[in-house]
This record gives C-alpha cells, structure tokens and sequence, in this order.
C-alpha cells in the first residue's frame, strides 16, 4: 500500500485564495463571464452603428459598469469576507495523506479528519501550486504544492493519476 504524508493547510488563503476562485468562477465556468459582458458587447456594438439617444446612452453606461462592478468591487468584498469569515479549520496546519483507497485530511487542532474517496472525483487541476480535486463543480480537496516536500512533489501527479478513476475524472496537468 503506497501512502504519501505531508503537513500543510486544508485550504488556500490570502492571494493564492483570491486567484483560485477568481480561476473557478469566471474562466473554468465562463458562464457568469459571457453572461456578465454579452451586454456590455452589444451596447458597444450599438454605439458603433449609431444607435444612441439619451435613453440608449445610459441603458448602455449600466451595460458597462454591472460587469465592471462584478469584477471589482462584488469579487473582491465576496473573498475577503469569506476569508474573514471561513471555519477555522481551513488555515489550521493539516496533515494530508494519499492512500490507495483516499485523500485523509487530519486537522488536530479541531479534532477533525476527513476522507475523500478517489472515485469521487470527476476533474483534477494542477493550477496556481495547487493540485485542485472535484467532484463536478465542487472543489473538495487543494493540494499545496510548496508545501510538499521535494522526494514527493514530483510522486504526487503520478500518484493521483494511477488513483482518480479515469472513466469519470478529467486530469488537466
């Protein structure tokens, strides 16, 4: 039975935090993207072909400014008060230990561990030094790369590779 051990946080924070989930919400997800600036495209599009009024103007300014609102001002609040406001236990330093049969995450501190089973995931991502594991739109598990010790940083890939089901789980790396 292979088991690779290391000690890290279950989650990341700060900037590395703020990348991810700008990364998971609009560009692995691109709807809230298009959706967000489809109007602003077409406004701008409008304006070209001189289709305005006073109407039009400020029907197009809103156009403008939602997405650019969603994308400064939303985002950043939305992080910074989830990082404020997160359980504890996702800065708490953790144990991270990949099995043959799951992902253990053992976090003394709280008194908790949990297991993520291989078959669970249906998309891994090694993006931003982080080994990021789904389950559809899900993110259950973040595997920090500088927090791997440099023997099994290069283990790991293969590691999980030789351990998602392949049928049901993409691998992006």
């Amino acid at each position: 039975m292979d088991i690779i051990k290391y000690d890290t946080t279950l989650k990341a924070s700060g900037k590395d935090y703020s990348k991810i989930v700008f990364w998971n919400r609009f560009i692995r997800n691109p709807i809230e993207l298009i959706l967000s600036w489809t109007p602003a495209i077409i406004s701008l599009i409008l304006l070209i072909y001189g289709f305005y009024s006073s109407f039009l103007l400020i029907l197009y300014a809103v156009c403008w400014f939602y997405p650019i609102y969603i994308f400064t001002y939303q985002f950043r609040t939305s992080v910074n008060y989830h990082l404020k406001h997160r359980d504890p236990s996702e800065d708490a330093p953790c144990t991270i230990t990949l099995m043959d049969n799951a992902i253990m995450a053992d976090i003394p501190e709280h008194g908790l561990t949990y297991t993520y089973e291989w078959n669970q995931f249906t998309s891994v991502y090694n993006k931003f030094g982080y080994y990021m594991l789904f389950n559809k739109g899900r993110m259950i598990v973040m595997l920090c790369q500088k927090d791997m010790p440099d023997d099994i940083r290069t283990e790991i890939p293969r590691f999980i590779k030789s351990h998602v089901d392949r049928n049901i789980c993409k691998i992006y790396f």
